[in-house]
């Protein structure tokens, strides 16, 4: 099992550029879910915006 980790030599940077790919994997989701709800956000104050606008030119 040692052997395993060890992997001749190179454990070291095989597991830590491993540990980096699967924190990457995590944070991809998270940062366009982030996004996402922040362009949804923009759309909805625009949108508002222009009733607004739309509604003070009728009256």
């Amino acid at each position: 099992m040692n052997e395993f980790f060890h992997m001749g030599g190179f454990g070291a940077y095989i597991w830590s550029a491993m540990g980096v790919a699967a924190l990457l994997m995590v944070l991809e989701p998270m940062t366009l879910m982030y996004r996402r709800r922040a362009v949804i956000a923009q759309i909805k104050r625009t949108k508002r915006l222009e009733e607004r606008r739309t509604n003070n030119q009728k009256n």
